[in-house]
């Protein structure tokens, strides 16, 4: 299955994948035409019949690539999370002083919801079962170990032991609850933005990520 945006095959705005038919691309082609979907319109207007007409196959031809449906855009949300990772992780290399790391962690996860608001959905909570697909859980889990070593300067994280985490990690709960919710009230838009300009929306949201942080470290 397609991991590297290298292998996914172009896709145009209208009609199907612009790319002639192989018995073995259809996979990636699948996810093309998902991803394609989750660009210019929403995850509900994705079925598996849809992507095979898309591509060019039977609708049966779905299931000899993926699970279902709802494995497709795991995957998918899986790439959207070790895209993230990559993010922290630049983050973390600059060796920034706390709060300014943070503070660009929060632009980077607004920035993201915008340019990717179908993705943002499916990656957090779109999906009700994510044990569906393992990658999902590795990915996701790595990208919050990430956030959490930003915000304690250091690697707690406990993945094997949730408990210990919840107990030992409030910080850095709770500055994921701050950051995503305020990605996903700026993306919807439930935060409107007076300005109009992406400058301001910066100062918006570095004022309300300083007031954050100033009751958190």
């Amino acid at each position: 299955m397609p991991t590297k945006r290298s292998q996914r095959l172009p896709a145009t705005r209208k009609g199907t994948i612009a790319t002639p038919y192989h018995k073995g691309n259809v996979a990636a082609l699948l996810y093309a035409a998902a991803e394609k979907i989750l660009k210019y319109e929403t995850v509900e207007a994705i079925t598996a019949r849809r992507l095979c007409r898309e591509v060019g196959v039977t609708a049966a031809n779905f299931y000899n690539h993926y699970p279902s449906l709802e494995y497709l855009l795991l995957e998918i949300a899986s790439n959207g999370f070790e895209r993230r990772l990559r993010d922290s992780q630049k983050i973390l290399k600059q060796g920034l002083p706390r709060e300014e790391a943070l503070v660009m962690l929060v632009h980077k996860t607004v920035d993201f919801a915008l340019e990717n608001a179908q993705l943002f959905r499916i990656m957090f909570g779109q999906i009700h079962d994510t044990s569906i697909n393992p990658r999902y859980a590795i990915a996701s889990e790595e990208s919050f170990r990430t956030l959490i070593h930003i915000v304690y300067g250091e690697d707690i994280y406990r993945s094997s032991d949730i408990a210990w985490s919840h107990e030992h990690c409030q910080k850095g709960y709770a500055f994921f609850s701050f950051s995503y919710g305020l990605a996903l009230a700026i993306s919807r838009p439930i935060f409107s933005n007076p300005s109009g300009t992406k400058a301001g929306r910066r100062a918006f949201i570095e004022d309300l990520t300083h007031t954050f942080l100033r009751g958190l470290l």
